[in-house]
Order: C-alpha cells, then structure tokens, then sequence
C-alpha cells in the first residue's frame, strides 16, 4: 500500500506501508503527519489512521517490531555494503566540479586582478572610499575591454554554480556526480537527500565552517579540510560534511 505523508504544506513524499513503519520508530514521521492512500475520503493524521487499522496497537505499528527490525537492518546493509559509491568515483566526481568551478574563477581573478591593479589596490588599502572607487574604475575598464574571454569564464561559472545547486536539489548530485553516476542521499534511508541536506548543511554550513577556521581560529580550517578528506577511509565513507547533513553517497541507479 501507498501513503502520501505531508507535514503542513511540506510534501514528504510517497512510501509503502514497510517504510511509514520503520519511519515512525525512528523518528522520522510523526503520527501527526498527514497521510492520504487509495480509498480514503480526505487526509487525516498518521497516526489515527493506523489506530484505525489496528485498534489494539500502541503506538500504532503496521508489522511486529521484530520483523521490522530485520527489514531495517536489510535496508541499511544494502545501502551501506552494497550501493555505496566507491572513493575513486567520489574523487574523480569531486575533481570534475573543482575545475568547472575554480578554473573559471581563476581566469576572472586573474583578468580582474592584473599587476597594475594589485599594486592600486595596495596603496589604497588604509583608505576604503577610494578603494572602492578604483575598484568600480577597473570593474567598469574591464567591462569596456571588448575581451570575451572574461564573459565566457563568468557564464561557464554561473551556469557551473546553478546547475548543482538545482541537481543537488532535485537528484542529489552535482555536475561531476551525474556524469559517474553516484549521489547524495538520506542516511541510512537512502531517500533523496533534498535541499535542506545537499545543498545548506552539506555544502554551505560546511564550507562557512571551513572559511571560519581559516579566517578566524588561526588557520583551523586547513586540518579540518584534511580530516574530512580522511574521513572517506571510514567502512561507510561518510565525510565530516555526511556527518553534519547525515547523509551517504551511493550509487544511483540507472
């Protein structure tokens, strides 16, 4: 059987009876959820319509507990020991974003920040107002230029950032993860990660963490970039930034 789950406006998603079950005990619904399947007239809680096909059970089960815990404990060594996206895919997906991104942002640092401008910006240092009127001097020369090579970089760049960001959103994966096939999903569920996961506590609480380190705790950030590429030895290969999503990299079906 089918249940669609929202919770207020948010749409969960579709899961069998097996999954709402195991999703109960572990937290992850909530018998106040709203849940809808073939048959019913309109949605209700989760949990009165459970109590509804099993009046004696409390809380409201849909299979004995002992079982349930097999079945969980299958899913989590499939997902684990089974899909999980090896580290050379992981490495050559990560390598495939690094140069789409840094390789066009080097090119518009280095057009932007010629000789003749660093050395400007230098003696303008200890004065911000007109550090920001030659800065808005070059940005303006630049534009002007008629060189093509900086709108290019600057295109390849933000189609790089946008693409991910709408991947990661919808699938779980990035430019690079897509071309080998492996993404980012829920642990140990292994359901599609979604924004919340993929994109804010994956990419960006842990890239503000690194940039935090380095910038104000005394160059923190560089181990801790080191130890969250180590942390790909571990027997599940979750990072420190899997840890802090609680996600998993597997490999997506076809």
């Amino acid at each position: 059987m089918k249940y669609h789950l929202a919770r207020g406006e948010e749409q969960l998603g579709t899961f069998n009876d097996l999954d709402v079950s195991a999703g109960l005990r572990a937290g992850r619904f909530k018998p106040t959820d709203l849940c809808w399947t073939e048959g019913m007239a309109d949605w209700k809680p989760l949990g009165d319509h459970l109590q509804e096909l099993n009046p004696e059970a409390s809380p409201p089960v849909l299979e004995p507990s002992a079982i349930s815990a097999l079945r969980a404990e299958v899913r989590m060594d499939r997902v684990i020991r089974l899909e999980l996206a090896s580290r050379g895919q992981r490495l050559a997906a990560k390598l495939i974003d690094s140069v789409l991104l840094l390789a066009p942002l080097w090119i518009i640092l280095t057009m932007f920040f010629n000789p003749a401008f660093i050395e400007e910006y230098r003696k303008l240092e200890d004065n911000p107002t007109e550090l920001m009127n030659s800065i808005q001097r070059r940005s303006e020369e630049v534009r002007t230029s008629g060189n093509v090579v900086l709108p290019v970089a600057s295109l390849v760049f933000d189609t790089a950032v946008i693409t991910n960001l709408v991947l990661l959103s919808l699938r779980g994966q990035t430019i690079g993860k897509l071309i080998l096939g492996i993404q980012v999903v829920r642990f140990p569920e292994g359901f599609p990660a979604g924004f919340v996961k993929a994109v804010l506590l994956r990419s960006l609480v842990f890239g503000i963490l690194i940039f935090a380190g380095i910038v104000s705790f005394g160059g923190l950030g560089l181990p801790l970039l080191l130890a969250d590429a180590l942390m790909i030895f571990r027997q599940d290969r979750r990072c420190l930034h899997d840890l802090i999503a609680d996600t998993l990299v597997t490999k997506r079906n076809r």
